[in-house]
């Protein structure tokens, strides 16, 4: 009864599996010069063949129409599997060829007076335009209705000749808004673009096609009615990337696999706090215990390498498929301890969730809270002016009833004196608050000096876990530390 239930439950993963294209490999040597948090869909990149050249030495760079259309190019070539043809274009001011594929297949044309271009900066709202005819090349016969891409703030700034690929790449999700401080999203179509961010857009857009996110004629593979799955996995408040963890397919059916090292804090059983195991392995057994408050062990898993039976609280159970090594790493099956404890799944914005199945009240987390009771909302800029000190380490939260969220952090004493302020959006899934798209500001040093000023953090997520909420004195622990709620 337990593999009947455990195998239901994975059901939704064994769909989700099949349509993976391709395994993006980390090729982070492909490219240089790129933001941290652009490195893992530019890995993805270069795994797909869309970084060029031309670009490949400087990510951070301002990218140019040439730079772009060549990567128009390859994107078009890498799905078709054609190679584009230069057609009868010219222009005065370049000979190159892979610009000529471009105009011939109606991607982009000249800026008048038989000129191109080629150096001069690509808008926003030009990206979304030649990013648009390409997909229109790459499927002639698909559904590129924009009706119901996203309106921004800055609509009406929006060239009428570039709305149709602005919405479209709006709704596909391929290029995404920037979040003004009123929780509204503008578009900014006059403003340039990184090549790392192009690269990204083009990235998107090629797994839209062969992902399950695409609806065209001649998508490719399989379809599941919901959102592109990108290969993560986030269990509670740990997100495991597609070469952080194995699977196996058995009869049809998915089984996860987690690294020894790493599986030993993926799972927390819920008791009057949440707690990691007690896990070991020796002589090839491993043993995992949860214990209550008194520390009695509560409940116990005993899994050996290469068998398929485990022994749950002393019945043997089986599992079908066993912890295996390879090299020195010993990988262990998920797949019992998502069913033990009735762990549900999700999506959220491409990565598979497992939480427990019921909310943390939203209603409480809402409010500010301090892990010091100091309000740094009020305080921290007199910390960057040296007004008053920084404390040693604080932190002050706000979660608003309509999604959004607030964060000051502020620390001296260590390597470097520091505040970093954070705000975005916020998804409670279990017992996991999810933080995305964020915008942050930094100072570092002292004295301090700003560092950079509300970046937007692209796809960045954070995860943080709710292990306790104490009603009689209203505070919470997150990630372990305990937050008291800042009184008005």
């Amino acid at each position: 009864m337990m593999k009947k239930r455990i195998i239901l439950m994975l059901l939704c993963v064994t769909l989700l599996f099949t349509i993976t294209p391709m395994r993006a490999q980390a090729a982070t040597g492909d490219y240089k010069g790129a933001s941290d948090w652009a490195v893992p869909e530019l890995d993805k990149a270069a795994a797909y063949k869309l970084i060029t050249d031309k670009i490949k030495n400087n990510m951070a760079a301002s990218i140019t129409r040439e730079e772009f259309a060549e990567i128009a190019v390859r994107l078009y070539e890498t799905y078709t599997g054609k190679t584009a043809q230069t057609g009868n274009e010219s222009f005065s001011d370049t000979k190159n060829p892979e610009i000529l594929k471009a105009a011939n297949l109606k991607i982009t044309g000249g800026i008048g007076g038989d000129k191109f271009g080629p150096e001069l900066l690509v808008t926003r709202e030009q990206i979304a335009t030649f990013l648009f005819r390409t997909l229109k090349a790459m499927d002639p016969n698909g559904d590129f209705s924009a009706s119901s891409g996203t309106k921004f703030s800055d609509d009406n700034l929006i060239d009428s000749w570039a709305q149709d690929g602005v919405y479209y790449c709006s709704k596909a999700g391929i290029i995404k808004g920037i979040d003004n401080k009123d929780g509204t999203f503008r578009f900014d179509p006059d403003g340039n673009s990184s090549r790392e961010v192009a690269v990204i857009v083009c990235t998107r857009a090629y797994e839209w096609f062969i992902g399950a996110g695409n609806q065209q004629s001649g998508g490719g593979s399989a379809q599941t009615g919901g959102q592109g799955w990108n290969g993560s996995i986030i269990i509670l408040d740990t997100e495991f990337k597609q070469d952080e963890y194995q699977t196996k397919e058995i009869d049809g059916d998915s089984y996860i696999f987690l690294p020894f090292e790493r599986f030993k804090y993926a799972f927390k059983m819920p008791v009057s706090s949440y707690k990691y195991p007690e896990v070991t392995l020796q002589d090839g057994k491993i043993s995992v215990g949860w214990k209550n408050d008194q520390g009695e062990i509560t409940i116990q898993v005993i899994m050996n390498i290469g068998s398929p039976t485990a022994y749950l609280s002393g019945q043997a159970v089986d599992i079908t498929v066993g912890p295996y090594q390879e090299g020195d790493t010993v990988y262990v099956p998920v797949n019992l301890f998502i069913g033990l404890f009735e762990m549900q799944n999700t999506m959220f914005q491409g990565r598979l969730c497992f939480q427990y199945p019921n909310n943390f009240p939203q209603a409480v987390l809402e409010g500010s809270w301090s892990s010091s009771h100091v309000n740094l909302f009020t305080g921290y800029k007199d910390m960057v002016t040296g007004a008053i000190s920084l404390p040693s380490f604080d932190w002050s939260y706000c979660f608003n009833p309509d999604g959004t969220y607030r964060v000051v952090a502020a620390s001296c004493g260590g390597m470097k004196d520091g505040i970093v302020i954070q705000t975005g959006k916020y998804q409670l899934i279990g017992n996991t608050i999810i933080y995305y798209d964020e915008i942050e500001t930094l100072y570092e040093g002292t004295p301090l000096m700003l560092i950079y000023e509300e970046r937007h953090m692209g796809d960045r997520i954070n995860l943080e876990f709710i292990d306790d909420y104490n009603q009689e004195e209203d505070k919470i622990m997150l990630g372990l530390t305990w937050y008291h709620r800042i009184k008005d």
